[in-house]
């Protein structure tokens, strides 16, 4: 008898990290806009904001009823440059404040409205193993010669284990 992952899963991995940076933002007072579900015209577009982008989830089965299940994820930081000592610093502050908390074990509950949604914990995305699968932070700097916005982007690769029975 084949053992089928559940259709929802894709569903729950997208909300789970949606919502966990979501909070990340808001503690940061920073607009999050997360892509394929925000409107781009929204006010969240505004200057200063970032932009929350997931692939995957991407899945195998290693074993009998064990799925691995591997999920990239990179946060976009748009920030106006000022022209003050103290904002000097304000997109690494916002891109230090994302990479610690992508560095953590992101939770994953069966989050909707559906007879299998009921918010229970299913796993946690951890980093992929191997030293080139840390998070990275990467700093473009003021994107064009005349807007003075810059841009930074925090990219990371999880992994998580699920057992079907």
């Amino acid at each position: 008898m084949a053992t089928t992952l559940n259709e929802n899963l894709a569903r729950w991995v997208f909300a789970s990290i949606a919502v966990y940076f979501e909070s990340i933002a808001a503690g940061l007072s920073l607009p999050l806009l997360v892509e394929g579900i925000d409107e781009r015209d929204s006010e969240k577009m505004r200057v200063d904001h970032a932009e929350l982008r997931i692939n995957g989830p991407f899945v195998k089965e290693v074993s009998h009823n064990c799925w691995r299940t591997w999920t990239d994820i990179n946060i976009l930081l748009t920030d106006r440059m000022m022209m003050t000592q103290e904002d000097a610093y304000g997109i690494m502050r916002l891109g230090g404040a994302f990479e610690s908390a992508m560095n953590e074990r992101i939770p994953i509950y069966k989050l909707g409205p559906d007879a299998d949604d009921d918010d229970s914990l299913l796993g946690c995305l951890t980093m992929r193993k191997g030293q080139s699968e840390s998070v990275k932070l990467f700093h473009f700097g003021q994107i064009d010669s005349t807007n003075r916005i810059r841009q930074s982007v925090i990219d990371g690769r999880y992994e998580m284990y699920l057992e079907m029975v």
